[in-house]
């Protein structure tokens, strides 16, 4: 959480108008909150030059982590539902599956949720697995494609019964 970068003293104080319900600092929390979301899906991912990982455990002293579950499939590769976790987006009722790197996920949005405003530094292409997810008054309904230029700005997303995407960065 940002408050681990601010002084000790700044963060319990901040923390105690937090519980204390004061709306300024509510609001700032939530808008740090969605700017964060919105930075980690707009930043293209950059692939690290291979063995980088295994070289920094090794200088670290730690074991590297076991192979990924994904099953290989000649030069491709095939990820199963139990290989990568579901994270919760710092928007509340979004949770987010990376299926490769941070270049293709699955996002599943709870009924009634919504995702703030947001631009795009990759060009964004959604296919609508489940349900339905509504943006500037166009609602995209499972079987549905949508497309997002590079550059562009998503308006608000809201779901009213909830919605499974995949999405893909380009």
């Amino acid at each position: 959480m940002a408050l681990g970068a601010l002084p000790a003293d700044e963060a319990d104080l901040f923390r105690q108008r937090i519980a204390a319900g004061c709306p300024l600092c509510q609001a700032e929390l939530r808008e740090c909150g969605q700017a964060v979301t919105a930075l980690q899906l707009s930043v293209p991912e950059v692939s690290p030059p291979p063995g980088l990982r295994a070289r920094l455990l090794q200088r670290i002293g730690a074991a590297p982590e076991s192979p990924s579950k994904s099953t290989k499939m000649g030069e491709g590769l095939v990820v199963r539902p139990g290989d990568t976790e579901w994270k919760k987006a710092p928007t509340p009722g979004i949770e987010f599956r990376y299926l490769l790197g941070k270049t293709t996920m699955l996002v599943r949005m709870a009924p009634k949720s919504s995702y703030p405003v947001h631009k795009h530094s990759a060009a964004e292409q959604c296919l609508v697995l489940e349900g339905s997810v509504s943006s500037s008054g166009v609602t995209a309904y499972a079987g549905d494609f949508t497309y997002m230029p590079a550059g562009s700005t998503h308006q608000p997303l809201y779901t009213e019964d909830g919605c499974l995407l995949l999405i893909a960065y380009t």
